[in-house]
């Protein structure tokens, strides 16, 4: 793992998709639980290759193609508090990015590899995302540590469904926090915040890497959750 806070994955998963004579991801239908601000809010379940998963998705209300991110976990679990990452997600679809962010926390400091979500499953959650929104194909994205076991097979990558026709769509970047590397123990810690947050995606400019338009701190700072009604 490079210690960068995004890297090209071309070399890793550049290829056509295998085939696979039984589907390994079956997913329910997506429910909506908001639309505000220019951007759906839904969820979705999945009985994915290694068993039941949740998912968070963040649709931008647009009909242009649109960059896509596929996020492996959906909170960070500090010493001394915890960080939703949802609203980060759905800041960034704000900006131009539909997302899917896959359920689950990222114990910090990380004390071994079992935080980190297998490549299998990230795959299930990239490729709903990928059949479900209008991706531009050339704008992907995917983030969070993962856990790969070994050389990534062209038919396990992220947004590559399994087809003997249809090219693997090329995710460019990555957005690295949740390792333990020198970079991505920093980056980790810039997300303990919104101020840090927009900090972290301003390193390498990621969203105009991404085609994005300027992500805004007040995005960042949401009090109310995804999902979350506001009280009266």
């Amino acid at each position: 793992m490079r210690s960068l806070f995004v890297f090209p994955l071309a070399l890793a998963i550049t290829g056509i998709c295998v085939a696979q004579t039984e589907p390994v991801c079956k997913a329910t239908s997506a429910v909506k639980i908001d639309d505000r601000e220019g951007v759906t809010f839904k969820t979705v379940s999945f009985q994915g290759p290694l068993g039941p998963l949740s998912a968070y998705v963040f649709l931008p209300d647009t009909e242009e193609s649109v960059a896509g991110i596929a996020f492996s976990q959906s909170a960070i679990q500090y010493s001394d508090s915890r960080t939703d990452l949802r609203p980060f997600a759905r800041a960034l679809a704000r900006a131009g990015a539909a997302s899917i962010m896959v359920d689950g926390t990222i114990p910090w400091p990380m004390p071994n590899d079992d935080a980190k979500r297998p490549m299998a499953e990230l795959a299930c959650a990239a490729d709903w995302l990928l059949a479900n929104a209008n991706l531009d194909v050339h704008r992907l994205a995917i983030g969070g540590p993962i856990k790969t076991d070994g050389p990534i097979r062209i038919e396990d990558a992220p947004f590559c469904p399994g087809s003997d026709k249809q090219p693997c769509a090329n995710p460019v970047w990555y957005i690295n926090f949740g390792w333990a590397g020198p970079h991505e123990i920093r980056y980790t810690e810039m997300m303990k915040t919104p101020q840090g947050q927009l900090r972290y995606l301003l390193i390498p400019n990621f969203p105009k890497a991404l085609g994005l338009k300027e992500v805004r701190l007040e995005w960042l700072m949401e009090s109310v959750l995804p999902g979350q009604m506001v009280q009266h």
